[in-house]
């Protein structure tokens, strides 16, 4: 059976399971998962607690590896490469942005932008750090370090140095959810630009129907298994959804 993406695809799930062994007992967190993400959009995945959102997401960005399944990026099966190499694809294909920065305090903002591109090899490390920065509107934060910045600019220094690598594809894991509302907004309309201005491909995990509602599509988990997706929902929609599969739980 043919299970390879469209060229228009990049990132493919295909029949993706993983489990889980707590003593004797076997637990599903995700149930023959298939989900593919165009070039230039924007995914949410929403579900219960425990419903298999970072675990997909863990497995799509190459961190865990499925017991079954495919996990195509840019058309690549990566869900059997080694160590070594998804070490190397992460440093250059795949941007993550998590919810707590997980910027290093002693560094500036350009130092932690340059971190990924160091390890990647690049000499021109401090100009795309520099760019990057600028580019997210923290052209005159550069040699601020973390503490001197707001949650917000925070959380956007981390996005650029996720950027600076140019991924095929940034995931996020709560993104917002160490923000105030305002910060929180200011994050995600960056998110809403590098897909409508720079063609990139996020795919988001969150609990925040308004913040999915900035997506062009949302993936809702229960159980470990891909329930329904959704595109171009508004938040009352999105958060009436969620609201049932909290009820079927």
């Amino acid at each position: 059976m043919n299970t390879s993406a469209p060229p228009s695809t990049v990132l493919h799930l295909h029949d993706v399971t993983r489990t889980y062994q707590s003593g004797s007992t076997t637990l599903t967190a995700l149930d023959r998962i298939t989900l593919g993400c165009q070039r230039g959009s924007w995914t949410a995945v929403m579900g219960p607690s425990g419903s298999g959102k970072s675990t997909l997401l863990n497995c799509a960005a190459g961190l865990d590896s499925p017991d079954t399944g495919q996990v195509h990026l840019d058309g690549r099966d990566i869900a059997g490469l080694g160590d070594d190499v998804l070490t190397r694809m992460r440093r250059t294909d795949i941007g993550f942005v998590f919810q707590q920065f997980n910027l290093v305090a002693a560094l500036t903002a350009t130092q932690n932008v340059m971190l990924p591109l160091r390890l990647a090899g690049r000499k021109d490390a401090g100009a795309v750090a520099v760019d990057a920065l600028s580019t997210l509107g923290l052209g005159s934060h550069l040699d601020h370090k973390p503490r001197e910045l707001s949650g917000g600019q925070q959380q956007r220094v981390a996005i650029a140095r996720a950027l600076a690598t140019e991924p095929s594809i940034l995931f996020a894991d709560e993104p917002t959810g160490a923000l105030d509302s305002a910060s929180a907004g200011t994050v995600l309309d960056v998110l809403r630009e590098l897909v409508d201005e720079r063609s990139q491909t996020i795919v988001m995990v969150t609990h925040d129907p308004a913040a999915a509602a900035r997506a062009d599509h949302v993936a809702f988990l229960r159980d470990g298994r891909l329930v329904t997706t959704l595109s171009g929902a508004d938040t009352g929609r999105i958060a009436a959804t969620l609201a049932e599969l909290e009820t079927l739980r």
